[in-house]
């Protein structure tokens, strides 16, 4: 291979190595509960799904907290649980691993 094939490859292979996924996830929003569940809203009505809203219970609806957490893709802790009928639009699901 030429020096010039090489190079672009390296600096490619670096920067795609370089960029793993980022799991901890520092964010300020606000409480929000219904029927539905237990969201931290960021911004202009973005909506996280809380999985582990029980370590968020003794925080009030409404109340701004600073949050880490991980996205993730199923909330066992909802598994069999009995929600209301309403939609509540939301851009994901979360796992708290911390209030700061």
């Amino acid at each position: 291979m030429k020096a010039t094939t090489i190079f672009p490859l390296t600096i490619f292979a670096t920067l795609l190595f370089s960029c793993a996924t980022v799991h901890d996830r520092l964010q300020t929003g606000t409480i929000v509960r219904d029927c539905t569940g237990t969201y931290l809203r960021v911004g202009e009505n973005e909506d996280y799904l809380i999985c582990n809203a029980e370590i968020l219970e003794a925080k009030k609806d409404g109340e701004k907290v600073s949050l880490v957490f991980d996205y993730t893709k199923e909330c066992k802790e909802r598994d069999g649980k009995i929600m209301c009928m309403m939609y509540h639009e939301n851009k994901g699901m979360i796992r708290v691993k911390s209030v700061k």
